[in-house]
């Protein structure tokens, strides 16, 4: 196991230099921050006492305390009272209200008149002072130039110092409310421009506001529209925080199957509509499946705030093409939309609902989108206020879409999931249908048990079923099988389908097809019945069983070729492409024809793992790893028959051995089978060649002449070490050796026929790549 190596007592090498440097730097700073207040618009040493408390709930200022007389002598105004900005419900209005009282008195005016700024309907609203009674009578006057000082202030953004208010011609309604003689119309005005407020001082009597008194006035207004900004952006920031936090939980349940779409959709629809304080929320999503113009959608509505029913309410189909609504609009155009009034708006219909009478007012709708286009659509309906929806409501719906898009995509996945796997259910039973072996054969197989007498030299490792009759291999497979693990634990009924509907999943290719399923099946057959009492019940099961499965399916091409042109098998695996997907039908025969009902649970579980890990091992680039780690196991005599990884290593050996057992034949057999995977090989070249490739060379029907040369090679690189390393475990398989060795000299008799010159791997490979080569060759030969 590595261990993270943690240093130990290191030591800092900062010099007593460098220390002095930084202390000297760091009092240089302080000394620097008390004295330049760069975040100040207006230095504070130029700032009286008053002004200064003015400004302290909006920004942090040198403040000393007051002395004890000094704090009962002024009780206009408690400092604390500004602490609520920390917390989590501000009334900005009654702060404002404070300061502009505060202003007042410092100015030495008559009067004060605050008015806030509604930007949606383009007014003033003055404000009373009871700030926190919303019943309270609102007085509204349009923004605009002239007439009016406050609305023209509002409307220019421009502080007005009037010395004769009476006079001045600009303004023919002057104050609106009072007759002054001087008047200080200060903006508020937030970070963005957009003015907040406007706080209108009046004096009676003719002395004019001199310097100093507009001066700390529009420092306060300066600070005043920054803290509201600051305020308005925290309460924003803890409602979307407050959201995320709410939807992500509602998320976590409906991605874990722990809610259904419809209760998952009501409750965020509850949620969003509570946050923002909409009458009503609804939920689109598009449907894709849709064939035509029209644009279809499922629709989610928890119906209007006044409704007592809490039950979600679902159309299944809205055509949103024909309906002039703002979801409508939004669901063709992909554009948001903050509609203040879609009674009045021409583009939609005057919509009033049939059951509560509400009208439909104002609209925040926005699209769902990703890369195909709008695949939903989300809109909240009149304000609880009856006010327009805002900036801040369209920056916590923002939060809320987003979350929207993942709703949307997941439902989408989920729906093709549904409807794929109803597909699955019918492709098995048709897939059932077809493996289904005909009667006639279950019961020829039953009737004979398997085959009665096996050819006379079937129990060597030089018999092929090329000698007999193929029709008789599903009755030979059957004996085997008997023979070494079926004898009690399996029906004969459910055994014989199984190997007759095995056998029928082969494809009739040159190489890969039944007979080489045989030939592997009864290659470990001879092994495992000359070498007995060295593997358990579970593991001769797994790999007879997976002997005959091994193939299963194969279309006659390699996992290179797959993966070249993007085979639906290749998109599927990773890995041992082919070898994965002759598993997966294994175990698909295996559970159909339940060929494991006599056995426990556990074996039957045992077996399927054993299967997997074998018909993966088949797999030469497997291979090539078993043989690495097998070998110094074999070298250093440290081979542990009681240690399961070990075994593995072996069972992995014994799985290549017969996969290249038709290699091992005597050699007419031998060549024949070189020439059907030539054959296969050559097709798979010439699919290469057509598609644009240069083939490898073993796969290039130009070259054939090389082939006695190429299978010397590959028996010396592959087949050979595969061998001998199974020869260090059962030495009775040395018969496969002597085949193997007399095949290579029979080729080298065919190459000495044709004249041809030896293959040298040292005339041919450079000598600083032997290893590419040979596993290159490896892949060539992918059996």
């Amino acid at each position: 196991m590595m261990h993270e190596l943690t240093p130990k007592n290191v030591k800092s090498t900062k010099s007593k230099q460098d220390v002095k440097q930084q202390d000297a730097e760091d009092s240089l700073s302080k000394k620097s921050l008390t004295k330049v207040q760069s975040h100040f618009l207006v230095p504070s040493e130029k700032l009286d006492k008053v002004t200064r408390r003015v400004i302290a709930p909006y920004a942090q200022i040198e403040r000393k305390g007051l002395k004890e007389s000094e704090q009962k002598a002024r009780k206009y105004l408690d400092i604390n009272r500004f602490n609520v900005f920390l917390d989590d419900e501000i009334d900005l209005d009654a702060l404002l209200y404070e300061t502009a009282m505060v202003l007042k008195n410092f100015t030495n005016s008559s009067g004060v008149f605050v008015y806030t700024v509604d930007q949606m309907k383009g007014e003033i609203v003055l404000m009373s002072q009871n700030t926190k009674n919303p019943d309270r009578h609102e007085v509204n006057i349009p923004i605009g130039e002239n007439k009016v000082v406050a609305a023209h202030v509002a409307f220019t953004k421009e502080m007005l110092v009037l010395d004769d208010v009476q006079r001045d011609r600009r303004f023919a309604e002057g104050l609106k409310w009072i007759e002054a003689k001087v008047a200080l119309c200060m903006p508020v005005l937030k970070p963005d421009g957009e003015c907040h407020a406007v706080l209108e001082m009046y004096r009676t009597h003719a002395e004019p506001y001199d310097d100093d008194t507009v001066y700390t006035v529009v420092s306060v207004a300066c600070w005043a529209g920054a803290a509201v900004h600051q305020a308005q952006e925290r309460i924003t920031l803890q409602k979307t925080a407050h959201l995320n936090s709410e939807l992500r939980t509602l998320l976590h349940n409906y991605f874990c199957d722990l809610a259904s779409i419809d209760t998952m959709l009501t409750d965020m629809l509850a949620i969003v509509k509570s946050f923002i304080g909409a009458m009503r929320s609804s939920f689109y999503i598009i449907d894709k499946e849709y064939f035509g113009d029209d644009v279809y959608a499922d629709m989610w509505d928890d119906g209007w705030s006044t409704e007592k029913s809490k039950m979600p309410r679902k159309r299944t189909k809205i055509n949103l093409s024909r309906e002039h609504t703002p979801a409508g609009l939004v669901s063709r155009t992909g554009k948001k939309l903050n509609v203040n009034d879609a009674y009045k708006d021409s583009r939609f219909t005057k919509e009033i609902d049939s059951t509560t009478g509400t009208v439909v007012r104002s609209c925040l709708v926005s699209p769902i989108v990703d890369k195909h286009g709008v695949i939903g659509v989300v809109q909240l309906t009149n304000k609880n206020n009856a006010l327009p929806f805002n900036h801040e409501d369209e920056m916590i719906f923002e939060v809320f879409i987003s979350y929207c898009s993942l709703i949307v995509h997941f439902y989408n996945m989920h729906q093709k999931k549904i409807y794929h796997e109803n597909k699955n259910i019918i492709y098995n039973d048709l897939m059932k249908l077809h493996l289904k072996p005909c009667r006639h054969d279950v019961e020829e197989l039953m009737e004979t048990n398997g085959i009665l007498l096996p050819p006379s030299n079937f129990r060597t490792y030089d018999y092929d079923i090329s000698e007999g009759n193929r029709e008789e291999m599903a009755g030979l497979v059957c004996y085997m099988f008997k023979e070494t693990f079926a004898d009690r634990n399996f029906e004969r009924q459910q055994l014989a389908e199984f190997v007759l509907s095995v056998l029928s999943c082969y494809r009739d290719n040159p190489y890969h097809n039944a007979q080489h399923a045989f030939t592997f099946t009864h290659t470990m057959f001879m092994i495992l019945v000359n070498n007995t009492g060295y593997f358990e019940f579970a593991e001769v099961a797994a790999l007879m069983i997976s002997g005959l499965c091994h193939d299963l399916d194969h279309p006659g091409y390699n996992n290179n070729f797959l993966m070249l042109c993007k085979h639906p098998l290749a998109l599927m695996y990773k890995t041992s492409i082919l070898e994965n997907h002759h598993y997966f039908l294994a175990k698909k025969i295996v559970e159909d024809k339940q060929i494991f009902s006599k056995l426990p649970i556990v074996d039957q579980e045992r077996i399927l793992e054993e299967m997997k890990y074998a018909i993966l091992c088949t797999d030469l680039a497997v291979y090539f790893q078993l043989r690495a780690q097998l070998a110094p196991l074999i070298a250093d005599q440290t081979f542990d028959w009681n240690d399961n990884q070990h075994r593995k290593l072996l069972k992995g050996i014994l799985m290549t051995t017969s996969d290249l057992s038709g290699s091992c034949k005597p050699f007419g057999v031998a060549k024949a089978n070189a020439q059907c995977v030539y054959e296969e090989f050559y097709n798979q070249g010439d699919k290469e060649r057509s598609m644009g490739y240069t083939p490898l060379s073993m796969m290039d029907r130009r070259r054939s002449i090389n082939q006695p040369a190429e299978q010397i090679q590959f028996l010396s690189v592959v087949v050979f070490p595969c061998l001998m390393l199974l020869q260090n475990f059962f030495p009775n398989t040395v018969q496969l050796m002597e085949n193997c060795r007399k095949t290579q000299e029979a080729w080298h008799e065919e190459i000495e026929t044709r004249g041809q010159r030896l293959w040298r791997q040292g005339e041919s490979v450079a000598a600083s790549q032997p290893s590419k080569i040979l596993i290159k060759s490896c892949f060539e030969q992918d059996s």
